[in-house]
């Protein structure tokens, strides 16, 4: 290894950029100590430079806005790119590569929608692209599906990946705050953006799921491939409701490969799992992840998924071990990266076969249930349980009810036929029960 130190360009010094260079002045001899050279910061690839004149933790002639002199700046083999998004980010990703420098981002959203394509540039160029800190921040999941359950066929994977959505829930269920109440606490401290779309809708837990399963089974995966449903129509009844019948509700980012040749289910959306599930117990907003792999069987993965020292942290590894050179030879003698596999083959979403919520607002009077109930016979639909509160006769009352393992588009239709009965007021209600496999 060359004695001089390891230069790096930063393209963005906001939350995350602003973390790792703190965490490379602060913890210096630390990673001396363990990479025997020091890493210095080269560059800044800024939008407004002025803004950074009282950065402690990097000299105020190191930032720029112009492009051409960031990529000319010499002796820089690695870009740490923690400015999120695509557009110009893209274009500068391309342009390190095409200069034949190794990339570390922390950017989802490049990588659900350009990663193959990425990883194949940079493999040509004999470089390498790091992202860990791509999916759930400080959680070190990547390179455990990469490298330390390579000996393991993966056969689900079952997490939260946002956690926004994992905050507001929480507030929900624990102290039975309304959506709205639980979003704005949140947006107050900090947990969500004063624009949460990407977070309550499930997109970016999608995009972040479209990328580990794209490692875990050894495919092609694009986050508009993720069928995706949010938070934010949840009422406070259902996990009211769930929570009698011994569940807790979350954003799971759920992976599913069956081994029967029906492709991949991928999805996003706010199911019931039994209070008692590792899952459930994750709360505020920390992400967890839980790897199925059929030699080891169950792994979790828990810890800070986002906040600038967690996510730093994920991005300073990297730095390590792209510097380290250990990284770049994995990439380019595994075959373990999209790129090198084909596109996957995903499962039709009404294919899904599970346990469902269902609630149903039904007039309280004889008859109504075996006409529902009738309905979902039709269907093939079996229902292991059945629950109803005292509201008196002659209203309309929620009528909740648990099925049996059932199709989805099955359940969807016979949905739909319930809705139009003149004793049924709204739409029903459905949420997936997830019963997590057993090691």
């Amino acid at each position: 290894m060359s004695q001089n130190p390891v230069r790096i360009g930063l393209i963005g010094c906001g939350t995350v950029g602003g973390g790792v260079a703190k965490l490379l002045r602060e913890q210096r001899e630390l990673y001396v100590g363990r990479l025997g050279v020091p890493i210095e910061v080269a560059r800044v690839l800024v939008r407004d430079p002025g803004k950074y004149g009282s950065n402690p933790h990097v000299s105020a002639e190191l930032f720029t806005d112009d492009a051409d002199a960031f990529f000319d700046t010499p002796d820089m083999p690695i870009v740490v790119e923690v400015a999120g998004g695509v557009g110009h980010i893209s274009q500068y990703t391309r342009r390190a590569l095409e200069q034949k420098k190794h990339v570390v981002t922390a950017n989802k959203t490049l990588l659900a929608q350009e990663g193959p394509e990425l990883f194949a540039m940079a493999r040509g160029q004999g470089v390498s692209i790091a992202f860990e800190a791509s999916c759930a921040g400080g959680i070190p999941i990547v390179n455990a599906i990469l490298f330390g359950l390579s000996a393991n066929h993966v056969d689900a994977l079952y997490g939260i990946l946002n956690g926004t959505s994992n905050y507001i829930l929480t507030a929900m269920t624990r102290r039975g705050q309304s959506y709205a109440a639980a979003l704005d606490e949140a947006q107050e401290k900090g947990f969500a953006e004063a624009d949460p779309t990407m977070d309550v809708s499930g997109q970016d837990a999608a995009q972040k799921l479209a990328i580990l399963a794209s490692l875990a089974f050894n495919t092609r995966i694009t986050g508009d491939r993720v069928h995706c449903r949010g938070i934010d129509k949840l009422d406070l009844a259902d996990i009211g409701f769930g929570a009698e019948l011994g569940y807790d509700i979350k954003l799971l980012a759920i992976a599913e490969s069956d081994g029967g040749g029906e492709g991949i289910s991928l999805r996003t959306e706010p199911c019931f799992i039994h209070k008692d599930q590792p899952l459930a117990q994750v709360l505020g907003s920390y992400n967890a992840m839980s790897v199925y792999g059929h030699a080891v069987g169950q792994t979790m993965y828990y810890g800070r998924g986002a906040g600038a020292l967690p996510t730093a942290s994920a991005v300073v590894a990297d730095i390590i071990n792209v510097a380290s050179g250990w990284y770049p030879h994995a990439f380019g003698a595994l075959n373990v990266w999209p790129d090198r596999h084909g596109v996957a083959q995903i499962a039709d979403p009404d294919d899904l076969r599970s346990r469902f919520y269902l609630r149903i607002n039904a007039k309280d009077m004889p008859g109504v249930l075996a006409k529902i109930t009738a309905i979902l016979g039709k269907a093939k639909i079996s229902i292991s349980g059945v629950s109803q509160h005292e509201y008196g006769a002659g209203r309309f009352v929620p009528l909740v009810l648990i099925t049996d393992v059932a199709r989805e588009g099955d359940l969807k239709r016979a949905l739909a036929h319930i809705a139009l009965l003149d004793v049924i007021s709204g739409s029903p209600v459905c949420l997936r029960i997830v019963d997590l496999p057993s090691d």
